[in-house]
């Protein structure tokens, strides 16, 4: 208290904020901006907000992570894997470079393709996009330039047949070209997986040999289920009852 002017003049307290703390906070403001960033970016391309397990989903592959399982029920929008995949990508995330996206339904293979022709025309990279399923023939747009982004939706009967060098309608020589693509820097997304037990098992097969085998670009698997088997589910919960995000 300065007696003389009969003012009290409050102490100043000086707090030391450690290097940790300080990298902590940055660590935490660079989240919620890259979070804000994403739901504003996924707006744009699905023209409404994320769930919380998209956002959870994107912060898994800015991290560098590829989940094995995803846990998702019926009706909350699987299928907005692929603008995930393509928010990562035109943010220089290193994801693979092809999105197989593999369900053994034709309606959702055309559901899934129309709407990755419709994110095509919002992302600031050419994208290929093709639909591998019986009764269509193959553009072939995904297979002309393996440097390209590619989406590839098909069933599990056409995309496996080209992963395992048999592919429907394929020539000798087209055979391996095709493996190869899908089979490299590719992420394989199989929805619906606790129907088809036996695809999973070949994927994740094919998947641990490129990984023992060293490959520099190997494929990554994801399956979206409601009834997941075996693998453990990672933790992109809290789904059901969630609302949509708020910004």
């Amino acid at each position: 208290m300065d007696a003389s002017a009969g003012i009290i003049v409050p102490a100043i307290i000086a707090v030391r904020v450690t290097g940790s703390m300080a990298n902590s906070i940055r660590l935490r403001e660079r989240q919620r901006e890259s979070k804000m960033e994403f739901a504003q970016q996924f707006k744009t391309l699905t023209g409404h907000e994320p769930f919380p397990w998209q956002a959870n989903l994107y912060r898994c592959f800015a991290q560098g992570d590829v989940p094995e399982v995803c846990d998702i029920p019926t009706g909350l929008g699987k299928t907005s894997v692929i603008p995930i995949w393509a928010i990562a990508l035109a943010n220089s995330i290193v994801v693979p470079r092809r999105l197989v996206y593999v369900i053994n339904r034709r309606t959702v293979v055309d559901q899934a393709t129309e709407e990755a022709i419709r994110l095509r025309e919002r992302v600031p990279f050419p994208l290929a996009i093709s639909t591998l399923r019986g009764e269509m023939a193959d553009n072939e747009e995904w297979s002309t330039d393996p440097a390209r982004p590619a989406i590839i939706v098909g069933t599990i009967d056409m995309v496996g047949s080209r992963l395992l060098f048999s592919g429907y309608g394929d020539g000798y020589k087209r055979r391996p070209h095709h493996a190869g693509l899908i089979g490299q820097d590719s992420l394989i997304v199989h929805d619906e997986a606790h129907l088809t037990p036996a695809f999973s098992a070949l994927l994740r097969a094919i998947a641990g040999e490129e990984r023992k085998d060293g490959e520099p670009r190997p494929i990554r698997v994801m399956e979206l289920s409601a009834t997941s088997r075996q693998v453990p589910s990672v933790p992109l919960r809290s789904l059901s009852s969630q609302p949509r995000t708020e910004k």
